[in-house]
Parts: C-alpha cells; sequence; structure tokens
C-alpha cells in the first residue's frame, strides 16, 4: 500500500467534504445525536441531574470530531478552517439541541403517565403493533398518552396484528433483573409500560395497512405447514414471527436470522420485482411507482428501524433521478442517517439498525474496491455476502462476544433462494386472493423445505464458531476497512480532486 496515494486520496476526500459541506454537517450532528441519547438517557432514566461535568461529556465528542477536521485539514491540505468549522458546530447544535429537548418533553411525559397508572387497573384503546413472544404483544395507545406498551396474557389470546383493541389492563413498570437491565432495553425501544391484560375486545377496526398485511398472511398460513409458512412471510413482508425455540435457535447459529426479517434486503427485492414488470417501460413515472412500492412495503411491514432506513434513503436516491440530478448513495445513506438519529437518538442502540447499517455502507464503497472480481460469476456472486460479514464482524465482537464462520457459506447459498422464493410467494399469494389455488404454493414450499434443512444441518457444525473475547478489536477492522476502501476504491487520473490536491502540494 503506498502511503503517497493514500495521502493523496485522503486530501482530495477532504475537498470533496468542503464542496459538500453538508456531509461535514451530517458528521457533527451525528455526533450531537449520539450525545444526546447518553444525557437523556442519565436525566430521564436514571434521574441524574445535569451538571457542568455532564455538558461537559455531551460536548466533547463533537467538539474533538471539529479539532480532527481542523488539524487534518491544516496538516494535509495546509489551510485554517478554524472559523469554518466553528460555524459548522454551533450550527449543528442549533439544528439538533431544540429536536432533543422536544425528545425529552415526549418521553418525560409518557413516563409520566406511566407512573401515575402504575398498579392500577384502567380501561385503554390501541392497536396491536405486532405479536413478540407467544402470549405477548407490541401495543400502541397514543391516545391514552402511553405509547407503546407490551400486552401480557395469561393464556393464548385470540387476536391479530392491525385490529383496534379496548382491553381491561394493570399498568406495571418493567422489571430490571440481576443479568440484564430489562427495563432500560425497553426504554431504549420507547416501551414505558407492560400491560397485564384481564378482558379484551378486539375489532377490525385498526391499522387497515397492517389488517391487510395480515389477509395476505392468513393465506400462506393455510396453505403451507411450520416453520415454511412463517419463513415465507417473514422473507416477503419482514414480519416478525414467533418459531419456535429450537428453529429459532437454528436461524441465529446459521447466521441466517436477517433473511426473514425486515431489512434493506427486502426492499432491494421489492425495486428488483419492480424492475422486473416495468422493463418494457422508462420514464419517471416507473421511478415513482418503484417510490410509491417501497413506501408501501416499508408501511405493511411495521415501518421497522431497518426498514424505514432503507427506505428513506431510497427514496432520496430515486427522487434525486426523477428530478434529473446526479445522486449519490454514500451522501443519500449519510442524510438519511442522520435524519433518523435527530428523530430518535436511542436508534443508535438498535443492533438491526446498526448492522444494516454498515452492512449497506461496505456494499456502497467496499464492493467498488474489487471490479476484477465481478468479472467472474462466482466470486462476484459471494462479494456481496463476503462484503456484509465483514462489516458486521466489528459489531458482532460488541454484542455477541463471537462469530460465526458458518454464516458465510449458508448465507451465500440461501440469498439465492431467498430471490427466486418472494416472487413465487408473492404471485402465489395474489392469485389465492381471488380463487383458492394452494397448489401455486409448491415451489416456495421446496425451496423454503430445501433451506430449512440445509440451516439445520449447518447449525450442527459447532467447530466452525469461533468466540473472539476482544471487542476492542472493532476499532482497529473499521479503520483496516475505511484506508483499504479508501486506497483501492477506483477514482480516475484525471479526478477534479485529485489534480487540486496536486496544485495544494506545489
Amino acid at each position: 500500500m503506498s502511503l503517497k496515494v493514500l495521502k493523496e486520496k485522503y486530501s482530495a476526500l477532504l475537498l470533496f467534504f468542503i464542496d459538500y459541506r453538508v456531509l461535514l454537517y451530517c458528521f457533527t450532528i451525528l455526533s450531537v445525536s449520539i450525545c444526546s441519547a447518553k444525557l437523556l438517557e442519565d436525566v430521564i432514566f436514571f434521574e441524574k441531574e445535569i451538571t457542568k461535568s455532564s455538558i461537559i461529556h455531551f460536548l466533547l465528542p463533537p467538539v474533538l470530531l471539529v479539532i480532527f477536521f481542523i488539524v487534518s485539514y491544516k496538516v494535509f491540505l495546509r489551510v485554517n478552517f478554524f472559523g469554518t468549522f466553528v460555524k459548522i458546530l454551533l450550527l449543528s447544535l442549533f439544528l439538533s439541541l431544540p429536536l432533543q429537548y422536544l425528545n425529552y418533553r415526549k418521553i418525560s411525559r409518557n413516563l409520566q403517565k406511566v407512573q401515575g397508572f402504575t398498579s392500577k387497573n384502567m380501561w385503554i384503546t390501541g392497536v396491536v403493533l405486532s405479536q413478540e413472544k407467544k402470549n405477548t404483544y407490541l401495543f400502541d395507545s397514543n391516545r391514552s398518552g402511553l405509547g407503546k406498551s407490551l400486552l401480557r396474557f395469561q393464556e393464548y389470546p385470540v387476536l391479530h396484528v392491525g385490529q383496534e383493541c379496548r382491553m381491561n389492563v394493570n399498568v406495571v413498570e418493567p422489571s430490571t433483573f440481576d443479568d440484564f437491565d430489562y427495563k432500560k432495553y425497553l426504554f431504549r425501544k420507547g416501551i414505558y409500560s407492560i400491560l397485564e391484560v384481564k378482558s379484551y375486545q378486539c375489532t377490525d377496526s385498526g391499522n387497515r395497512a397492517l389488517l391487510f398485511r395480515y389477509r395476505l398472511e392468513s393465506l400462506v398460513i393455510k396453505a403451507l405447514p411450520e416453520p415454511e409458512a412463517s419463513l415465507l412471510i417473514g422473507i416477503m413482508f419482514g414480519s416478525k414471527r414467533v418459531f419456535r425455540e429450537d428453529f429459532k435457535q437454528v436461524l441465529s447459529i446459521s447466521g441466517v436470522s436477517h433473511i426473514v426479517s425486515a431489512s434493506g434486503y427486502n426492499i432491494a427485492l421489492v425495486v428488483e420485482a419492480i424492475e422486473r414488470v416495468t422493463e418494457r417501460f422508462s420514464g419517471k413515472r416507473v421511478v415513482l411507482l418503484k417510490i410509491f412500492g417501497i413506501w408501501l412495503f416499508c408501511i405493511f411491514s411495521g415501518l421497522t428501524a431497518s426498514l424505514l432506513r432503507a427506505t428513506v434513503m431510497l427514496s432520496l436516491y430515486l427522487l434525486a433521478n426523477f428530478l434529473g440530478r446526479e445522486s449519490n448513495k454514500g451522501i443519500c445513506l449519510l442524510l438519511c442517517i442522520t435524519v433518523l438519529l435527530m428523530l430518535n437518538p436511542f436508534l443508535i442502540h438498535d443492533v438491526g439498525f446498526l448492522f444494516s447499517f454498515v452492512c449497506t455502507t461496505g456494499l456502497i464503497f467496499f464492493t467498488r474496491c474489487f471490479q476484477k472480481i465481478k468479472r467472474n460469476p462466482f466470486l462476484s456472486s459471494i462479494l456481496p455476502t463476503l462484503t456484509c460479514l465483514l462489516f458486521s464482524l466489528p459489531l458482532s465482537l460488541i454484542y455477541f462476544k463471537k462469530f460465526s464462520i458458518v454464516s458465510l457459506l449458508s448465507n451465500s447459498i440461501a440469498v439465492p433462494i431467498v430471490n427466486s422464493t418472494i416472487f413465487w410467494g408473492l404471485g402465489s399469494t395474489l392469485l389465492n386472493m381471488f380463487f383458492d389455488a394452494k397448489f401455486l404454493y409448491l415451489i416456495p414450499f421446496l425451496q423454503l423445505n430445501i433451506f430449512k434443512s440445509f440451516v439445520q444441518f449447518l447449525s450442527r457444525v459447532k467447530m466452525f464458531e469461533c468466540d473472539m473475547g476482544s471487542p476492542s478489536l472493532f476499532l482497529i477492522i473499521y479503520l483496516f476497512l475505511f484506508f483499504l476502501s479508501l486506497y483501492r476504491y477506483p477514482v480516475s487520473s484525471n479526478n477534479y480532486y485529485l489534480n487540486r490536491v496536486k496544485q495544494y502540494e506545489k
């Protein structure tokens, strides 16, 4: 690796940031938003007072980031942007702090209402959003002021996602365990209460999008046995499904849980499906159809964090194409992440959100560093999988303390299966809405049966799971990936920013 080339490319990147100054604002606002999550948690959850020390800890990361950029421009380009970065820091704080204050007011208000209702019986009305466990559901009761809550039933309830329910409940606060702070875990997800249900009445007058999705899911459940039915539903709609505990463990060990959950991968498949249907057409109408399709899918799937991130990013990218402007996937991704974390800084604790972000970043930048590999059909097919595994490795070390090498093999074979299964499944489901034709599910059933047998076999290969007890490696790995991507990223020798760097050096 030539240090001279690396220095030139890093200097060119700094010049690019100055021309696209919105990126510098995004970096600074991101640091402020991440620090806001810690401050809000300390003030609201732990009930700590705001002191000089807490303010310093809040401001330190964005200030250090600004200092890092000032020094970088001074060392590599020999220019002084001190005043510019002070303005960026102040404006970033001006844009971020009002939103964080609104977050503080909203969370505090909901917590006060929960504490006022704790240990009391009450009637509450809301919409069932998702099934979390066998007898546990996520419930939105915004009209009562409690926000999102967990419903707990003593027996398996007769209700489904999307219904509006009126319930007699006992409000309790989440418990904290010795080995796991469950209350803080729910707090970060915006869930402040658990409702123990005594009686309930539900009607199909709640969320129409979720009800329509439930109707489609019912067609699959009637046609296929488990776990094939839940697998197909997860692949098509990203719906959270309650698998048997042993099969859930199989999916986790083999590293394919992301395939049957709402993620950016589902969004990519929706766009691919629209492109196949409209391949004979072109123009702005097709772009609008893609935007409409991905938002419709996102709403049906419950607006999860990873799906919302992918939908917003892709919408910005498609909208730029619609307006006839040059769009950059990396810029769209950074803008999207910045907006989402400004609105909800606790997304930084969402593991799925983080995995989705790092994998998308790798797919945008890292895969372009290996143009020669793309000429080889086999290597080209596994490059995206290798990239996602490599970029998610540091997060796996942090959160799970281990990394499953077997997931490389399982993802390389499972992804092609899913690519075709979603189209067969959607086609069969839509046709079954109008007439009974369960035989149409034969192809997706066979595919999912092969998928199930394959991951069950791989989950028994214990030797491929590596325990890695050094999570601190994550910083070294990401720095290595950053500099490797920067060095190998294809840039023309006539690149405008590289030529400007050479002028600075003279």
